[in-house]
């Protein structure tokens, strides 16, 4: 991450906690904070408690309520509305995304690299520039 330039906030909503696991290790290294939820209620009470992400990664299949179903009910309507991108094994057609109001979708399994690089990205946009979520959605 360039000096200057204040650390991403991610929340990862990820049932796989080996997997969680990595991906916060690396955006640790790098300079971001990031909390793992490993449900969409873990997360909703996150938010709840006052956790503000710029970026949240979210996966689909959920434990409880899938990714969408947190979507639907409004999860992130206290956060400040930051990119939702989906980080799911199942494919997800652009036009649910756009339903959705997601910046973006990564496919499982992805590149670290890449990942890292969205959040840096779309990060940095929410800092300053035109938000990704007023855009095109973006898949890699």
């Amino acid at each position: 991450m360039s000096s200057g330039v204040t650390p991403a906030r991610v929340l990862l909503i990820e049932d796989d906690l080996p997997l969680a696991s990595i991906i916060s290790k690396h955006l640790t290294a790098r300079g971001h904070l990031a909390r793992v939820a490993a449900s969409a209620e873990e997360a909703t009470e996150m938010i709840r408690g006052g956790y503000r992400p710029t970026i949240v990664l979210l996966d689909i299949n959920l434990p409880g309520d899938s990714g969408w179903s947190f979507l639907r009910t409004g999860g992130l309507d206290s956060a400040g509305a930051p990119p939702v991108f989906v980080v799911s094994a199942t494919a997800v057609p652009p036009s649910r995304l756009r339903e959705f109001h997601c910046a973006g979708y990564l496919p499982k399994p992805f590149a670290v690299p890449t990942l890292i690089e969205i959040v840096e990205r779309h990060h940095s946009e929410a800092d300053g520039a035109t938000p990704a979520s007023q855009g095109g959605l973006d898949a890699f």
